[in-house]
């Protein structure tokens, strides 16, 4: 296991007596945790921490560099006659991340997400008392498998800024509208946030951004959106952010659903037009989607090029299929020629289920499409990523 000089430094300083725990629990108080050091030139040190208040006899750190799958390879260790629990990693210095500490954890798998057992293991997780930087995933009201969701974070010195997240005070704000759209194909309704660039123009370009609550509740895509048109990096735009409804409805609908495309392109594109004089072109129409939005994303390319003609699928689900099929079922559906272009990034934490998958579908729309761009960013399935990544991405594909 790495060695982190501030745990061997405490554990030398023991022998001064009682106090050097209290100092040294003052101390982390005031800088803040995880404990990050130098390692080499690409390198960092991360020390997670755990102060125990209530004998335990595991405390495990879920995220980050200690992969969620690993559960048990990622327990933390008790220095010896202290309250202190501890493991180092080495990281490199591009890391962002965000995670949980597991007191008391079973060290069993975790269950498959959207079950009850799943939302109940989560429940006994705990963001880091001692980290500064607290994110929450709000929830689903009335949904019982989309409760709220509390984690840290952490960005390492070389990670991606997010340096156009912040609402800034002299950029005019985009008007934003949320409203409910009826959906006749689906047969249900959903929330609707509409956003104008405060910078106008005629024929305005168009933004779809999937899973619309994460982006307006979670960690806010608009202050982003106001930023980059003031600055230029993006044309005067209309933004249409539908929301996922909850967990089974979006299980449901995001991945390679017929009826689902068919509702963007038919319903949810032309009430945007009407509102908006939004542009009909699919060259300046661009969808977005994270996760299974971004498998619903590639799916609107490949089956709409009509309509969509850039895609961005930021960390896509490509390993679904219909259940009794081979995996990669999107993989399987790539073949004419695509007028589109496409930008398909992942993380460098998402294992063997999201990297492979992720680049044999670039590597097949790079026979049929008019641009394919493979990006990689060093972090997990993570909103906080994503948002450090999309400005980027959008400058990308609006072309600015």
């Amino acid at each position: 296991m790495p060695v982190s000089p501030r745990i061997e430094q405490l554990r030398s300083d023991l022998a001064g007596g009682p106090g050097v725990l209290a100092r040294f629990w003052a101390e982390v108080a005031l800088t803040g945790t995880p404990l990050i050091e130098p390692y080499d030139e690409e390198q960092r040190l991360v020390t997670f921490l755990w102060k125990e208040e209530r004998p335990v006899d595991t405390v495990a750190v879920i995220g980050g560099p200690a992969l969620w799958w690993e559960i048990p390879d990622n327990q933390l260790e008790r220095l010896d006659g202290t309250d202190v629990w501890f493991r180092t990693y080495v990281v490199r210095a591009d890391h962002r991340a965000r995670y949980v500490l597991s007191p008391g954890d079973s060290l069993e798998p975790l269950a498959a997400a959207g079950t009850p057992e799943a939302v109940a293991r989560a429940a006994t997780f705990v963001p880091d008392p001692l980290n500064r930087s607290p994110f929450t995933l709000p929830g689903v009201a009335g949904d019982p498998v989309s409760p709220p969701q509390r984690f840290s974070t952490f960005a390492l010195d070389r990670a991606t800024p997010r340096d156009w997240c912040a609402p800034r005070a002299a950029v005019p704000r985009g008007a934003i509208r949320e409203t409910t759209v009826a959906s006749e194909v689906l047969g249900n309704e959903r929330t609707v946030w509409l956003w104008e660039s405060a910078v106008q123009g005629p024929d305005p370009a168009l933004l779809v951004l999937l899973d619309g609550r994460d982006w307006n509740e979670a960690l806010p895509i608009f202050p982003t959106l106001d930023n980059l048109v003031a600055a230029g990096e993006l044309p005067p735009l209309v933004a249409v952010l539908p929301d996922s409804v909850d967990f089974t409805t979006r299980a449901r609908e995001l991945p390679c659903n017929e009826g689902f495309l068919q509702f963007l392109t038919d319903e949810l594109l032309p009430w945007a037009r009407k509102r908006t004089g939004a542009t009909g072109d699919p060259r300046r129409t661009v969808i977005s989607g994270k996760s299974y939005g971004g498998l619903a994303s590639v799916f609107a390319g490949v089956r709409r090029p009509d309509v969509f003609g850039t895609v961005i699928a930021q960390s896509g689900s490509f390993w679904w299929s219909p259940p009794g099929e081979e995996p990669e079922y999107l993989l399987r559906q790539v073949g004419r020629e695509l007028p589109v272009r496409f930008c398909l990034d992942v993380g460098l934490q998402e294992g063997d289920w999201m990297i492979p998958q992720t680049q044999r579908l670039a590597a097949a729309l790079e026979q049929s499409a008019d641009e394919v761009v493979y990006r990689e960013y060093n972090g997990g399935h993570d909103l906080n990523c994503w948002l450090a990544e999309l400005p980027t991405e959008l400058r990308w594909a609006f072309g600015t």
